[in-house]
């Protein structure tokens, strides 16, 4: 058993997202996962979300598994794992990300640079050796306010649920508009994957991938709100390797399993 999780979390898993990112439920060829409530009434000052990669047979596979929210007012941000990715400082390295996609955005932290695929946000990346079969808590949090300039400032971190090590991903400060909610997260929840790399050789050229993705919480000022699953989507490419199971059932998941790919 992982730090309090389930001891039959090899049993659960869920689907595939480049970081080329609109709107996931809009444009992702990956798989994902509309989280309930879809759009929280009032909005959260803070978000959590727990990952964990049970199988993943190819080390070095061009996947990506993410989470989305919204903010009031505009912008969205997403934070996750990919295995494969750009390393600070050149080469390739196992990752953990945070990014806002909106106009605005400034940062005081190293990790994070101007600027998200290609169009304007903040895009914030870390070295992280993370490891199979560990629960990765990821959590969103506003950190800050100026209502004289109208901003707020959210900072991304990645918890290690076997040692209980906390890291910070990244921060970044946006403009919200001039109301109480405006800039709080309460935007369309959505969990994906996507493998990214092209598949010259069709559908069974995707590594196998098994990933446990929990049901996000919300909070407002300490409250937590624990969410549920509004809908499922299968990848628009490959969508017969996506096997979504939730755990402990269909009617209350705490956990969805997600596959993707071929077993070899």
């Amino acid at each position: 058993m992982q730090n309090g999780l389930i001891p039959a979390i090899s049993r659960i898993g869920i689907g595939c997202a480049t970081l080329v990112l609109l709107s996931v439920s809009a444009r992702a060829q990956g798989a994902s996962v509309v989280w309930s409530p879809p759009w929280p009434k009032p909005p959260y000052d803070r978000l959590e979300w727990t990952l964990t990669v049970l199988e993943l047979p190819q080390e070095n596979s061009n996947i990506y598994w993410a989470f989305q929210d919204g903010f009031v007012g505009g912008g969205f941000f997403y934070f996750g794992m990919q295995p494969h990715g750009g390393c600070p400082g050149g080469g390739l390295c196992k990752l953990a990300l945070f990014s806002f996609f909106g106009k605005g955005a400034t940062t005081t932290s190293p990790n994070c640079k101007t600027g998200a695929d290609n169009g304007p946000g903040m895009s914030c990346h870390i070295k992280y050796k993370w490891r199979k079969g560990v629960p990765y808590k990821f959590a969103i949090q506003l950190s800050g306010a100026d209502p004289a300039s109208r901003t707020r400032t959210w900072t991304g971190t990645i918890t290690d649920r076997a040692t209980g090590v906390t890291t910070e991903i990244g921060n970044w400060t946006i403009p919200g508009q001039n109301t109480f909610q405006a800039g709080l997260i309460g935007g369309e929840t959505v969990s994906f994957i996507e493998y990214y790399a092209p598949l010259h050789r069709g559908c069974a050229a995707e590594p196998y991938a098994k990933v446990a993705m929990s049901v996000p919480t919300g909070f407002r000022e300490g409250t937590p709100e624990q969410g549920g699953v509004s809908r499922t989507s299968p990848a628009k490419i490959c969508a017969e390797a996506v096997k979504f199971t939730p755990y402990p059932d269909a009617a209350r998941p705490i956990l969805l399993q997600v596959e993707t790919g071929s077993k070899k």
